[in-house]
C-alpha cells in the first residue's frame, strides 16, 4: 500500500470547474434544466413520498420551468452569451434516465444541436437504468462529452433505508461499474450530516467512493427545507444540522480520503429562505461559506487525497 498526495495543494482539491476549462480551453457554464422526468421514488413505483430531504424546488429551481428543455437552454444562453462561449446542459431535477430510450432521445438530442454546447450532464438515480439505457449512453459518450450524476448520499444501506432512498449501495456500485466499462464519466452525490451517521460512517463513504471508478464527487451538507420530512424531524429535535466549523472539518476529512484524481464538483450546497431553507442558515451565504472553508483549508493544510490509500 502507498499514500498519495495532491501535486498542487494550493488548490486544496481537484476542481471540476478547472478540469472543464482545461478540457475545452475556455470557461464552461453548466446550465440546470428540467427534462420533465419523474422519479420512481415519487410516482408510486417505489414510494410516493420521495427521499426525506427532497424538495427539488429548493435544490433545483429548474424544476419549476415548464418550457421544453431546448427552449430553456436557448433562453439562458441568450442572457449569458456575452460572458460564456461553451455550455453543458445539465438535466438536474428528478431522475433523468427514468423512461424508455425513445423518451431520453427526445430530450437529450435537441440539446446537443445548440451552438456552443460541448456536452451534456444527466442527473439520475442508480436504479433508473436498463440495458438499452446503458447502450444509448455508451453511444452518446462517443459523440459528445457525457457526465452522469448519480445520487448515492451514503454508502450505508441503514442510512438509505432511514432516509427512504429506495435503492441500495450495491445498486450504485453496480451501475458505476457498468458505465465505467464504457468509459462514461460518473459523479456521486453525497451528503454529510444525516441523523444516525457517525463521523466514521461518513468517512467510510469517502473510502467506498475512492475504491470505485467514480470520476467525480459532489458533496452537500444536510439542509432542512420547508415541507420536507426532515422539517418534522427537525421540529421534533431528531435531527441537528451541522454548524459550519463541524461541516468544514468533516468535509476536509472526507476530501483527504478520496483519490487525488477524483473531480470535486461541489463542496457545499446552498439554498435561500425564499426557497424554503430553515437550517443551517449558513447555507444561504454561499460565498462567505466557501471563503470560510478555504481559509481553514489554508490554515491547516487540508488537501484532497492526503490520506488516500490504494489497495
Amino acid at each position: 500500500m502507498h499514500t498519495c498526495t495532491v501535486i498542487h495543494p494550493v488548490y486544496h482539491y481537484n476542481s471540476y470547474r478547472q478540469y472543464l476549462k482545461k478540457k475545452f480551453g475556455t470557461a464552461v457554464l453548466k446550465i440546470p434544466l428540467s427534462g420533465g422526468f419523474s422519479c420512481p421514488n415519487r410516482d408510486g413505483t417505489k414510494s410516493s413520498e420521495g427521499c426525506l430531504f427532497c424538495d427539488n424546488r429548493s435544490f433545483s429551481p429548474a424544476a419549476l420551468r415548464e418550457e421544453n428543455p431546448k427552449a430553456q437552454l436557448l433562453g439562458i444562453i441568450d442572457k449569458v452569451k456575452h460572458k460564456y462561449h461553451a455550455f453543458i446542459p445539465y438535466l438536474q431535477p428528478f431522475s433523468n434516465t427514468y423512461g424508455p430510450v425513445e423518451r431520453l432521445r427526445e430530450v437529450y438530442e435537441p440539446l446537443l444541436d445548440v451552438e456552443n454546447v460541448v456536452g451534456i450532464a444527466i442527473g439520475t438515480r442508480p436504479d433508473c437504468f436498463d440495458r438499452d439505457t446503458v447502450e444509448y449512453l455508451a453511444d452518446l459518450s462517443k459523440r459528445t462529452y457525457l457526465s452522469v450524476e448519480l445520487g448515492l448520499q451514503s454508502a450505508h444501506d441503514t442510512t438509505l433505508i432511514a432516509i427512504n432512498r429506495g435503492h441500495t449501495v450495491n445498486e450504485f456500485a453496480s451501475i458505476v461499474e457498468k458505465l465505467a466499462a464504457y468509459s462514461i464519466e460518473t459523479v456521486a452525490h453525497v451528503m454529510l450530516g444525516f441523523p444516525g451517521e457517525s463521523d466514521q460512517m461518513m468517512m467510510d463513504t469517502a473510502r467506498f467512493l475512492a475504491g470505485l471508478p467514480v470520476s467525480g464527487v459532489k458533496i452537500h451538507q444536510v439542509m432542512i427545507i420547508q415541507g420536507t420530512a426532515f422539517e418534522k424531524l427537525y421540529n421534533d429535535r431528531k435531527i441537528l444540522p451541522l454548524d459550519l466549523d463541524k461541516y468544514t472539518d468533516l468535509l476536509c476529512r472526507f476530501l483527504e480520503l478520496l483519490r487525488p484524481d477524483q473531480l470535486i464538483h461541489r463542496i457545499v450546497a446552498d439554498s435561500t429562505i425564499e426557497h424554503g431553507l430553515i437550517a443551517p442558515l449558513w447555507s444561504a451565504e454561499k460565498s462567505k461559506t466557501i471563503s470560510h472553508i478555504h481559509a481553514l483549508m489554508d490554515a491547516n493544510q487540508r488537501v484532497q487525497g492526503r490520506f488516500f490509500v490504494s489497495k
